[in-house]
């Protein structure tokens, strides 16, 4: 879960310090205090791009700091332990992670893993198995039909399926593309079968090496300068061992020196290593200067001319010598086309409708795990609805398949029991949620059939869902209560508070039936003063509480009246509808 947050001048906050517990803490505020940079914070933490300036004005450099406590059965990203960010425990139960995101005010971002160097994109690989973020606006996602696919694959867990799913999709659209391209260009493989087997053999005659011309004209050089390069060589082999004063002999002497002064002095023998050193790298250079000193061509430098005239001919016709080796095997593979295409074209056919095949096993394999869980899913949708306030709701997943004539109807095609499908990017499968949320009507999509505060109970629902699959350890909600008030934000508070007993919840809200159901209750207030604004954060108790839920309440004038309420709200036991609802 998270443990703590650290923000240092980021946008509106100057400095703030929270602490969090486990189980439903609520953040409350006045419209516009800041609730929502506390999110983005975290976001910002965890490697998500900023949208503008996140540095507070007026200040040079900022930082976010997030503490996680999490136990170590909690699968987390394998790269990052492999590379040393996050120790490999075996006897602990707990692990702490420590993320942070450093700013400046010329822009430059930098983030840490456990006080390592991280990229922002392992930042955000962490986040996404430590903390699931429902923005404001993410339950009008619903009202989109193609979301409603990912939403229901998040329930049935099959990310590694779907993966392998669709890389046998990219698989099967190169070859269906290489046979449309091949069909596209018979004529004028056929009609250009001479000319084709004319350039192959111009390259065929002279055969290329892959870097021949580049050692052809150092070769030609070396004979060019032979006379220069082999009085270099002589004058160097005379320095070296001529005389009594070659550059060999003086080394000699001044081994002889240091030897004799390491006799005296132990400290001459670190130099009489550094001599040993340098000795060896002489002996290698003059080693090769007199295999060099015996080396003659044995070419003759007319065919090494006449060999290199016919190299850059080709580099000149075809702009340089990697693009000739790449023409040549281009060339290859269209005689070879052309003395037999239809049969390649039969070839790839064949692959096309294998591949196909193979598409459509993957294909089966999702829409069976999808399936196997829309009933569960309608079910705990229902009962999760009736628990926030919606007598009889009726929560139907409808799912459908479009199936083709033949294989010219469309380019991504899976093949299942000799039937043919379109093949989407997910699979074979359109999912659309449909609803009825009274006896008697019928079921209808989202988008005409429920209200904004119907869709954000529909969400936390599928949310609360999707969270048991995952195993994410702490859930963030900002603003789910949109749209809802009074006693079914008060149903709303109560199944945020029963998933708290399990998960760590975090809630952004204004109602004051929600936020007297949490557990713990973070205060955030903005200031102004000297032409400055800042945001403060702080997490309340006892009768600050009553007070920012009778605010709630009442808005800035409190009365005693909503004083006497916010009291009754956080005495009250009526939680869950009085009871915990133990199918939930």
């Amino acid at each position: 879960m998270l443990s703590s947050l650290s923000i240092r001048n980021f946008i509106l906050i100057e400095s703030a310090d929270l602490e969090f517990e486990p189980g439903f803490t609520v953040i409350t505020g006045e419209t516009g205090a800041g609730k929502s940079i506390i999110i983005d914070a975290l976001l910002c933490a965890l490697g998500e791009r900023s949208q503008g300036d996140i540095i507070k004005k007026g200040a040079d450099k900022g930082f976010v700091e997030a503490i996680f406590k999490v136990g170590t059965s909690l699968l987390l990203p394998a790269e990052l332990i492999e590379e040393g960010y996050i120790e490999s425990i075996q006897d602990a139960t707990e692990r702490t992670i420590i993320i942070r995101r450093e700013f400046t005010a010329k822009g430059v971002n930098r983030s840490f893993i456990n006080d390592s160097p991280a990229t922002a994109s392992m930042a955000r690989s962490l986040g996404e198995v430590l903390i699931d973020f429902h923005g404001q606006h993410d339950h009008q996602s619903l009202l989109k039909v193609e979301s409603h696919l990912s939403l229901l694959d998040d329930v049935a867990d099959i990310e590694h399926e779907k993966n392998v799913y669709i890389q046998q999709r990219v698989s099967a659209k190169t070859i269906y593309d290489n046979y449309i391209n091949l069909l596209a260009r018979k004529d004028d493989i056929i009609r250009n079968k001479e000319q084709i087997a004319f350039a192959l053999n111009e390259i065929e005659q002279i055969q290329p090496r892959i870097q021949e011309l580049q050692e052809l004209e150092t070769e030609f050089s070396k004979i060019k300068h032979s006379v220069y390069i082999q009085d270099k060589i002589q004058l160097i082999h005379s320095i070296f061992s001529d005389d009594q004063s070659s550059l060999m002999a003086s080394l000699g002497k001044l081994r002889n020196a240091l030897t004799d002064l390491a006799s005296i002095d132990p400290d001459y023998n670190e130099m009489l290593k550094e001599l040993a050193s340098a000795h060896a790298s002489l002996d290698e250079i003059f080693r090769i200067i007199q295999s060099k000193q015996s080396e003659e061509s044995r070419v003759d430098p007319d065919i090494i001319q006449e060999r290199i005239a016919k190299l850059v001919w080709l580099k000149k016709k075809y702009g340089s010598m990697e693009h000739v080796f790449e023409v040549w095997e281009e060339l290859r593979q269209e005689v070879t086309l052309s003395e037999d295409i239809d049969g390649e074209i039969t070839r790839l056919a064949e692959q096309l409708q294998k591949a196909r095949i193979t598409l459509g096993n993957k294909a089966r394999i999702l829409s069976k795990k999808r399936i196997a869980v829309i009933k569960s899913t309608e079910q705990h949708i229902e009962l999760m609805l009736k628990s926030m306030g919606i007598a009889s709701p009726t929560f139907t997943i409808k799912s459908h398949q479009i199936m083709l004539e033949d294989s010219e109807q469309h380019d991504h095609i899976a093949i299942i029991d000799d039937t043919y499908y379109v093949a989407h990017h997910s699979g074979i499968d359109s999912i659309e949620f449909l609803i009825s949320l009274n006896p008697g009507e019928e079921l209808k999509p989202l988008i005409k059939a429920a209200s904004g505060g119907e869709i954000s109970r529909i969400m936390l629902s599928l949310k609360s869902l999707i969270n048991q699959k995952t195993g994410i350890p702490s859930m963030v909600f900002d603003e789910i209560d949109t749209g809802i008030s009074g006693k079914i934000a008060r149903k709303v508070g109560g199944v945020m508070q029963e998933l708290g007993q399990n998960k760590q919840i975090i809630a952004i809200s204004h109602s004051p039936q929600i936020a007297s159901l949490a557990h713990h209750h973070i205060l955030v207030q903005k200031s102004t003063s000297n032409a400055s604004t800042n945001v403060h954060a702080r997490i309340l108790s006892g009768e600050e509480r009553i007070t920012e839920i009778a605010t709630l309440l009442s808005g800035e004038h409190i009365t005693q009246t909503s004083l006497s309420t916010a009291m009754e709200l956080l005495a009250s036991e009526d939680t869950y509808q009085g009871k915990k609802n133990d199918t939930l």
